[in-house]
């Protein structure tokens, strides 16, 4: 059996059961469900949603009666824990967790959601990480190239459906690249650790199908400046329940 810790999200109002070793969802599911409640969608899915940190703090912010919010992991020991946490947070009847591989999803899930977000794994390649801990490689590693993720997620989008990732801010060129004549409307969000410094993340929204510009965005400083405290105020806010428009 695995040791895990269970760790507090949105002041309180979730709590999450993970690995105490190897991958830890933190700030990336923070951005990525402050980003996925400001979009306006009813049906929404989370392609690779680990313990499902994600997608029960959207639960969360998104009190909507009707939202249909659907999470699909491959890793068996993730996705029970992400079970085990929408009960734990009495969430069980509003999120659902589906056990498949985001790369070759059921049919059923084709071209259905207003939403299809993603925290993906966030290597190509097995030898750019170096980690003794199993669960934390597969985590880190995709296993395919990320045009086939991002390929895959937006296949399971509806025409017109919006498409949300946070990545690695090397990784952006890749990421307009797959997005190159299949989504439009690209909202571009630096994320950096403190005013002045280079994104180390980037959020990207996209519209399927869309043709319109893509629009670069201001960003948002992770940390004040060195002394000034743990968190900025833009970030704080979002930790506290705010959305972040992307």
């Amino acid at each position: 059996m695995i040791e895990t810790t269970h760790d507090i999200f949105l002041k309180g109002a979730l709590t999450i059961e993970q690995p105490s070793k190897g991958y830890r969802a933190g700030t990336d599911a923070v951005l990525l469900a402050a980003a996925a409640a400001a979009i306006p969608a009813k049906k929404i899915l989370e392609a690779g949603c680990g313990v499902g940190t994600a997608l029960l703090s959207l639960a969360c912010l998104r009190a909507d009666s009707d939202l249909a919010l659907i999470g699909l992991e491959k890793d068996e020991a993730a996705w029970s824990l992400a079970l085990a946490n929408a009960a734990r947070n009495k969430l069980a009847g509003e999120v659902h967790f589906v056990l498949g591989d985001v790369l070759a999803p059921d049919e059923a899930l084709l071209g259905q959601f207003d939403l299809v977000f993603s925290n993906p794994p966030y290597f190509d390649d097995d030898q750019a990480i170096r980690d003794p801990d199993v669960s934390r490689q597969a985590a880190y590693i995709l296993g395919a190239p990320l045009d086939l993720w991002i390929k895959a997620m937006l296949a399971m989008a509806k025409p017109k459906g919006r498409f949300l990732m946070i990545h690695r801010a090397d990784r952006l060129p890749d990421i307009l690249a797959a997005l190159r004549g299949r989504a439009g409307d690209l909202g571009i969000c630096p994320v950096r650790p403190r005013a002045g410094d280079p994104a180390k993340r980037v959020l990207v929204s996209a519209r399927k199908g869309s043709r319109a510009p893509l629009r670069l965005l201001a960003g948002i400083d992770m940390h004040p400046p060195v002394g000034e405290g743990r968190f900025s105020a833009d970030y704080q806010a979002i930790c506290d329940g705010g959305t972040l428009a992307v």
